[in-house]
């Protein structure tokens, strides 16, 4: 299972709310300017206190770029995923209309809209969302958009149609841990343990194996009767975690995820 993703203290698209924040009326020439400025400052900082988990510093900082009157899709963006951090689902959603409205056709935005709407049970209008953004051929990251494809027919109880997405994301992009992960996680439910150890393997050999892809791995090995790997897999997994689970999440674009 994949963790909630690490942003990069930089220019964000991202999943959540907005409340509603009244902007200042346009400006012009050097004034404009000057606004658009000191918006990316504070852009800038959000995203810095966003990736140190400074989440109320963080809003406060894109309310008050917001309040230049710049109305960007991607301070919209940002300040969406906050709220969703915080738990405002509500607010999330509305900012990230907000962001779509100022650039409907940005894939980011739209593949971070079809993840809010699955984690808020609309399966249906989260994968048209995912479909938008995969027309765009020359988007870089397609791979990303057909693994929360997946998993949100996964949450739909559509098993057979999450898995062909995952495997399609991984034509597109074949290190992408996330499909494995989802893959083996799939198998193993289905009683197929060595298909799901082929997976856990690759998610094993990445960078960043999660503690849950530890907890699965190890589970796998139970299965097929090997304690030797299983204890071996234990061994490694003390020693990268200190015993706090990480929750599942989606990716989200322009974060640090693989």
């Amino acid at each position: 299972m994949r963790g909630l993703p690490i942003l990069l203290a930089t220019v964000l698209f991202a999943i959540a709310g907005c409340a509603s924040i009244p902007a200042d009326a346009p400006s012009s020439g050097a004034h404009q300017a000057d606004a658009q400025r000191r918006a990316e400052i504070r852009l800038q900082l959000a995203s810095a206190y966003f990736a140190e988990g400074q989440y109320a510093t963080a809003l406060a900082e894109l309310d008050q770029a917001y309040l230049t009157g710049q109305r960007r899709a991607d301070v919209l963006g940002l300040r969406a995923l906050v709220l969703m951090q915080q738990g405002d689902a509500t607010a999330a959603t509305r900012s990230l209309k907000q962001a779509l409205q100022t650039e409907p056709d940005h894939p980011g935005l739209l593949n971070n809209m079809g993840w809010l709407l699955c984690e808020t049970g609309h399966y249906e209008e989260g994968q048209s969302y995912f479909r938008r953004a995969l027309t765009h051929r020359g988007y870089a990251t397609p791979g990303k958009v057909l693994l929360n494809a997946g998993r949100c027919s996964e949450r739909a109880g559509r098993r057979d149609e999450a898995a062909e997405f995952f495997r399609q994301a991984l034509r597109v992009d074949p290190g992408q841990l996330g499909a494995h992960a989802s893959l083996a996680r799939l198998a193993f439910e289905a009683g197929d343990y060595h298909r799901a150890k082929v997976h856990m393997l690759r998610v094993l050999s990445g960078d960043r194996p999660e503690k849950d892809d530890y907890l699965m791995a190890m589970a796998i090995e139970r299965k097929l009767g090997d304690a030797a790997a299983e204890q071996s897999i234990a061994q490694q997994w003390k020693k990268r975690f200190s015993g706090t689970a990480r929750e599942p999440g989606s990716v989200l674009d322009n974060a640090n995820e693989r």
